[in-house]
């Protein structure tokens, strides 16, 4: 029996039904795009595909429209990662110390970056909103008359801006506090005694340590900024007019509302090169950041390892920053102009810079706690305001001014139960309900066929491995709406359309890479003597590895499957676009179109949807504060 199943059966038996499912959902609808973007096609039109050779990228390449929103998001890409690496590494430099409860509060700055993009569009569709949302207070406090962001295309771009980096910048807080702290103390000690100063300090000690870990970290954003696409459906829907249109909801509605399949599926290969690229500087970065034995995949081509070219390589994120400035300087100055008609908060600014710049030791030490606070203060207001609104009646909602204090109450989530004044939040539950049901499915199945692939890859020698790995990461970068196309089609041909069975199958693809990925480095942490003596004491390789192997990574496991969960929880693009009947939406797509009341919005009835599906999420976040690092970057920072 064992010779039946040597290590090579046992290899092939483990990776296989992982990597047919992975080409079967990605290579095949991305081959079938590509035939589909040298066409002139509509989806659901009884004319077949008719070839027009290259027509729809000369289209696409020589149309001005078409490049406006590439720049546009462009644009957005870069201040989005620009402010998340200002904020993120500022609040990693203030929490860089030790004080008490710092690990309740580095959790509570965590806890944005686990929630759905959707779910933070709305939160920042309401805060935002010109009538009772939190802004007209802020303005009213600082002596300013708010007349609403989301309606200004200059204010509606920055509002994106800044509710992306509100969710993000704690990503990179806690990728550089990981780098802050593993910087060896004895060369600050060092430093002391030859009396260097702070910025001595920090130039050529902490920004040498921590660089490799802030590049996986840039480039991992600047990566899932071009999916940038929930957040903008929810928030703006590219508007008003098309100020925030980027490519990915450009490429939506070409695909699913002009149902131009040909051309859109153009557009989709062109960002699909654009993701390629980026994920090859990822591979590298992420060897680079491990530094740890072999690479565990390659890229697909390389750089010439020359001066000039490391000098690129180390730097390029400075000037990367001092671009972004200056391209956006029209927008800079109009985001400095709202700040200036609150002077308070301008003068407030300027004495803090001027604290930090010369004030002595104690008074930084001060400074650093009150800034922690304020930080804190306003990553956490905007889930104050959600929970507040959904315990509030219908009238202190609409109060303007709107309410701070108020009589609690649990008539929003009686409306939701019940269904709303337009009868349409009941079905929020039932939603709720279909998110758990293909979010468990999901996560067993890709939890499953992860750890066997993950086993298989950390084991054995597999011919190709590192191809295959790179493979399987760059699956996981794919912007949802470049497959979704050819998904869509796949899926209507063969009845999975407005199924619970297609969108499971469809989630456990997504998520099978990041389970791959994150235990792989769970099993390569076992040590091989422990199966190597099992072997001798009689037990075949897969004996060993379910007795062996596999109760060493259980906590691995544990957190896998809380990670590939929430990832199924919050997802947004794949359910929109493949469930069009109300029964079967899923809590996020339910969410966006929650309970339209007479009064517009419903926004109380909104707020207890939104804390109900925020609460797994907030949950699993305290539970998993251990393992987010490693969860959040494919394994490739464990500290």
């Amino acid at each position: 029996m064992r010779k039946a199943l040597g290590d090579r059966a046992v290899a092939n038996l483990f990776l296989i039904p992982s990597l047919t499912l992975l080409i079967a959902f990605n290579v095949f609808p991305l081959f079938w795009s590509l035939y589909l973007s040298f066409t002139n096609y509509h989806a659901g039109s009884p004319i077949a595909p008719v070839w027009v050779g290259g027509a729809n990228y000369t289209d696409l390449f020589t149309d001005p429209d078409k490049w406006q929103v590439f720049v546009r998001t462009a644009r957005l890409v870069g201040l989005s990662v620009f402010a998340q690496f200002v904020v993120g590494f500022g609040i990693a430099l203030l929490l860089n110390r030790q004080f008490r409860a710092k690990g309740l509060v580095t959790t509570a700055f965590l806890l944005p970056m686990m929630l759905s993009p959707v779910l933070v569009g709305v939160f920042w569709r309401f805060l935002l909103e010109p009538q009772w949302g939190l802004m007209t207070v802020v303005y009213s406090v600082f002596g300013a008359q708010y007349t609403g962001w989301l309606t200004d295309p200059n204010m509606a771009f920055w509002s994106l801006v800044i509710a992306d980096t509100w969710m993000w910048a704690p990503f990179i807080m806690l990728v550089s506090l990981a780098g802050l702290s593993s910087v060896p103390k004895h060369l600050y000690e060092a430093a002391e005694v030859d009396r260097a100063s702070y910025w001595f300090k920090f130039r050529y000690i902490t920004i040498p340590f921590i660089t490799p870990l802030l590049l996986v970290a840039l480039l991992l954003r600047t990566m899932d900024c071009f999916k940038f696409f929930d957040m903008v459906k929810v928030m703006t829907d590219g508007g008003p007019g098309a100020a925030t249109e980027t490519v990915a909801v450009q490429l939506y509605r070409m695909a699913f509302s002009r149902t131009d399949t040909g051309m859109s599926c153009a557009l989709a290969y062109i960002v699909l090169v654009m993701i390629i690229g980026l994920a090859n500087v990822y591979i590298k970065a992420l060897n680079r950041a491990r530094g740890e034995g072999p690479a565990d995949s390659r890229p697909l081509f390389s750089l010439p390892d020359t001066k000039w070219m490391s000098f690129v390589q180390s730097w390029w994120p400075v000037g990367f920053f001092a671009i972004v400035v200056i391209w956006n300087w029209t927008s800079v100055l109009g985001l400095l102009s709202v700040a200036a008609s609150m002077p308070i908060v301008s003068l407030s600014l300027v004495a803090i810079v001027i604290v930090c710049v010369l004030g002595g030791s104690v008074a930084r030490h001060y400074l650093s706690y009150v800034g922690i606070a304020a930080i804190l203060a306003i990553f956490l207001i905007p889930l104050y305001w959600i929970t507040a609104t959904s315990l509030k009646k219908q009238e202190d909602i609409v109060a303007l001014p709107p309410k701070v204090t108020f009589a609690p109450t649990m008539e929003q989530y009686k409306k939701l139960v019940a269904g709303g004044s337009s009868g349409t939040a009941g079905s929020y539950l039932r939603q709720v309900g279909n998110s758990a049901i293909v979010g468990v499915s999901s996560t067993i199945l890709a939890v499953s066929l992860g750890a066997m692939a993950a086993y298989a890859l950390a084991r054995f020698r597999v011919k190709g491995k590192n191809d295959w790995l790179f493979f399987i990461l760059s699956t996981r970068m794919l912007p949802p709406v470049v497959v979704a196309i050819p998904i869509f089609l796949m899926f209507t041909s063969i009845g999975l359309r407005n199924t619970y069975t297609g969108l499971s199958l469809l989630y456990t693809v997504f998520n099978l890479s990041l389970a791959v990925w994150l235990l792989k480095g769970f099993f390569e942490e076992v040590p091989r003597d422990y199966e190597d003596a099992a072997l001798l004491d009689g037990y075949s390789r897969l004996r060993a590895f379910w007795h062996v192997t596999l109760p060493q990574v259980l906590p691995g496991i544990a957190a896998t499957t809380i990670f590939c969960f929430i990832s199924a929880w919050n997802e947004f693009a794949f359910a929109l676009i493949l469930m069009d009947r109300k029964q079967s939406y899923t809590a996020p797509v339910g969410l966006q179109g929650l309970a339209i009341g007479a009064q517009g919005f419903e926004w109380g009835v909104i707020a207890a949807g939104t804390l109900l599906f925020l609460l797994p999420v907030a949950i699993f976040t305290f539970l998993l504060r251990n393992q987010l690092l490693r969860g959040v970057t494919f394994g490739a920072i464990k500290r």
